[in-house]
């Protein structure tokens, strides 16, 4: 009689157990930057009126929208960040990577170049410039008190729901 009541509690505290580790999983990936937009991860953006002459992006990392963006060639570094629906809440805007392939004769090199947006009164107007074929990375800003939170409380639902198991089943 004992095993039948056993079996249902055990398969109770699996289930809870299942669900505690999808939430911290969850709050885990929403902690560290994840992003849960439900954006495509093949987004594309056109922003431009017809017959402006454009210029392909791309903005990768901590920002709204990331994706492939198709702007006017006048759109700098500001705009292009602000189409892209800014920058998140952790976004390290102190060290932005712009990413640019540049040719002399049949040789083609990668140049990455880094800019602090955090301090935009002392950037020169033509460092914000972008060229076609541009990445422009936004980093994470390094790991934060919250961070740490998140991770403890991810570790403690996940001890919880173990410990719990493991007196259910010794009952």
């Amino acid at each position: 009689m004992q095993s039948s009541i056993l079996i249902p509690r055990f398969m109770v505290m699996a289930a809870f157990m299942m669900l505690c580790a999808g939430s911290a999983r969850a709050q885990l990936e929403s902690g560290l930057g994840a992003s849960t937009s439900g954006a495509s991860p093949a987004a594309y953006y056109y922003i431009s009126k017809p017959g402006e002459i454009t210029m392909n992006i791309n903005v990768w990392g901590f920002v709204r929208n990331a994706g492939r963006y198709e702007v006017p060639i006048s759109t700098d570094l500001v705009d292009l960040i602000s189409f892209a629906g800014g920058p998140h809440a952790d976004a390290d805007l102190s060290s932005v990577k712009v990413s640019r392939s540049v040719r002399r004769g049949t040789a083609v090199r990668t140049v990455e170049y880094y800019l602090d947006l955090s301090r935009l009164d002392k950037l020169d107007q033509k460092a914000l410039d972008l060229e076609p074929g541009d990445t422009v990375y936004i980093e994470p800003v390094a790991f934060t008190g919250r961070d740490v939170f998140n991770l403890v409380a991810v570790a403690a639902t996940i001890t919880a729901a173990v410990a719990s198991m493991i007196v259910a089943l010794n009952q």
